[in-house]
């Protein structure tokens, strides 16, 4: 099966930007990442749902500024090899949906319509968009410093490698965003990353990572609600209407 396209599409192919430029971005964005929860869940203690909106619109924006200005086809991105990022990403899903049921302890959650709501928001919404962030971006980066020619096996090993790379960088100055995860190994939710953007990193199209992210903070919402790593910022039940986290 073969996993990365062997030819570039004539628009991603002639990108006019720089490695640097998109390297100036990637380092933009990562430090955005960094700042949205460190001033909003560290600095202030917003309500998480609050937090969460402004995460989602500060989050989206840079994104799509970044792609509106690199000139990348998303849809183009979304239908190359479609079907073997959906796979990788299946097998990925499972994997830290098996790590959520079966090695992080269960613990209360809400009840009723709320329940329901943060199902959708701090569940499904919330899964996409980290799945964006964390794994899709980095994966484009890495296609716009390499000008999107990834035929043979050292360009597919050497974006492999650089997409990896970011991936880890910037899940790292994601989660040390976070008061509880600074001065805890954050190894657990940087690890657990890797395995979700193997899809992009395999196939450069970030659709399987979605879909294996968005399982794993489903999972996490139902069955680990006051999870620290999963699920940041923590939040526990008896403070989840409003939240507030005790010090």
């Amino acid at each position: 099966m073969t996993l990365l396209p062997s030819t570039p599409s004539t628009r991603a192919a002639t990108l006019p930007k720089t490695a640097t430029w998109h390297l100036i971005w990637f380092t933009g964005v990562s430090a955005g990442s960094f700042l949205v929860p460190f001033l909003l869940t560290s600095v202030w203690t917003l309500q998480h749902d609050l937090y969460y909106l402004i995460y989602f619109v500060t989050t989206l924006s840079m994104l799509a500024v970044y792609v509106r200005s690199s000139g990348f086809d998303l849809a183009e991105r979304f239908r190359s090899r479609r079907r073997s990022s959906l796979l990788v990403g299946l097998i990925a899903a499972a994997f830290v949906v098996w790590s959520v049921l079966a090695r992080v302890d269960g613990t209360p959650r809400p009840a009723g319509l709320y329940y329901l709501f943060e199902i959708f928001w701090r569940g499904a919404v919330y899964g996409v968009v980290d799945a964006l962030l964390l794994s899709a971006f980095p994966g484009l980066v890495a296609l716009g410093v390499m000008r999107s020619k990834t035929s043979g096996l050292l360009r597919r090993t050497a974006y492999g490698l650089l997409t990896l790379l970011l991936v880890v960088f910037i899940t790292v100055a994601y989660h040390v965003g976070y008061e509880e995860l600074r001065d805890r190994d954050v190894a657990k939710p940087m690890l657990g990353n890797v395995v979700i953007s193997i899809p992009v990193i395999a196939t450069a199209n970030p659709i399987g990572s979605i879909l294996a992210h968005t399982a794993m903070h489903l999972a996490a919402v139902t069955h680990a609600y006051e999870s620290k790593d999963r699920l940041p910022p923590q939040v526990l039940v008896r403070h989840a209407h409003p939240r507030q986290r005790p010090r």
